[in-house]
This record gives C-alpha cells, sequence and structure tokens, in this order.
C-alpha cells in the first residue's frame, strides 16, 4: 500500500503578479497626459511662434545664400532650421488636431493611434533641432569678432550684414523664447500641482472638483 505526500507549495517570492488593468491605466493616464499637452494652449503658441521663425530664417537663408563667404553654412544654417521648422509646424498642426477635435470632441479610441508617433517625432525633431542649433551657433558666433559687411571684394572677412544679422538675431531670440516657454511651463506646473493639493479629497483618495 502506497501513501501519497502532498508537498506543501512555496511561493516564488521572484514572481510578482501584474494587475492588467493597473497597466493599462497608467497607459491610458499617459495617453490623457499627452493629449493634454498636444491640445493646450501652451503648444498652439509654440506653434504659431515656430511657423514666424521658419518663414523668417527662409526668407533671409535664400535671399542671401551666396552672400556670406567668410562662412556659407550660415545662409544653410538658417535654410535647413527654417525648413526643419516648417515640418515640424505641420506635423504639431495635425497633433493639435488629433488631441482637440478627434480624440476631444470624435473618435477617442481612433485618436490614440496617432499619439505615440506624434511623440516620437517631437522626440527626434528635439534632437535634431538642438544639434543643428548648436551648429548654427558656432559658425555664426565664431566669426563675430572679424565679420564685416563693407568690403565684399574681401571675401575673408566679408558677410551681408542684414544676412549676418538676421541670423544672430534669430538666434538669441530662440533662447529668450526658449526661456520664456520653459518657465511658464514650470511655473504652470507648480501652480497646478497646488491647486491639486488643495483640494478636498474623497476617502479613496481622488479629489473632488469646486
Amino acid at each position: 500500500m502506497t501513501t501519497n505526500t502532498i508537498s506543501p507549495s512555496y511561493e516564488d517570492p521572484t514572481v510578482v503578479a501584474v494587475d492588467p488593468s493597473s497597466t493599462s491605466s497608467k497607459r491610458q493616464q499617459r495617453i490623457d497626459k499627452a493629449m493634454v499637452y498636444f491640445s493646450s494652449f501652451m503648444f498652439l503658441v509654440q506653434i504659431i511662434l515656430a511657423a514666424v521663425f521658419s518663414g523668417i530664417e527662409l526668407h533671409y537663408g535664400v535671399d542671401y545664400r551666396y552672400q556670406c563667404p567668410i562662412e556659407p553654412m550660415i545662409p544653410i544654417f538658417l535654410i535647413v532650421h527654417g525648413a526643419t521648422k516648417f515640418v515640424w509646424v505641420a506635423m504639431s498642426i495635425l497633433a493639435f488636431i488629433n488631441a482637440r477635435i478627434i480624440y476631444g470632441m470624435m473618435n477617442k479610441a481612433f485618436a490614440r493611434h496617432f499619439v505615440l508617433p506624434s511623440l516620437l517625432f517631437q522626440l527626434v525633431f528635439a534632437l535634431w533641432f538642438f544639434a543643428w542649433f548648436i551648429a548654427g551657433n558656432v559658425w555664426v558666433f565664431s566669426n563675430k569678432s572679424h565679420v564685416q559687411s563693407t568690403d565684399a571684394a574681401n571675401t575673408s572677412t566679408y558677410c551681408q550684414n542684414t544676412l549676418y544679422s538676421a541670423a544672430f538675431g534669430l538666434i538669441i531670440s530662440t533662447y529668450i523664447v526658449f526661456g520664456i516657454v520653459a518657465v511658464l511651463t514650470i511655473k504652470r506646473r507648480i501652480v497646478g500641482k497646488k491647486i491639486k493639493e488643495k483640494l478636498p479629497s474623497n476617502p479613496d483618495g481622488n479629489h473632488n472638483k469646486t
């Protein structure tokens, strides 16, 4: 006669159960945050400013394409920078429409398909924009001490004054705009966090809207 022994089962402490609903909820929260960003007034202001800067850069870069022999890359910098911004403006308008109209008013499930591509595009654009912008800084500022615009025959130091001034001014303006946007974004998040902390909470931890 054989007796079966039942061995006690032990749970592996390294195995962590993942709640699918929790994962889905976090993913939905990220999507909602992305939609809030793409549909925000701040994002719309960035689109408008980028469109204005893009037009100015393309105008000066194309019109004065061969008038800066001291550094031929300065007009190319403006052309590429302006063209890159133009592409970003076009894609950002689509993201804004997707977040504000499709997601907000029409079809959330359909709009979610465009969230990840929009975020990836923003990341790629930011990396490329930063790299090219730094290169433009080098081309413009490294020649500031010896550039001149009165003797076109002296090609080793000549750059058309309007072109060089436009490139110089646009770089400085970009720094100023970035600073303003960064300050406003940080301020808005801090204020929003303080407002949430002051709102009364339900027993389940959710804030009541007053």
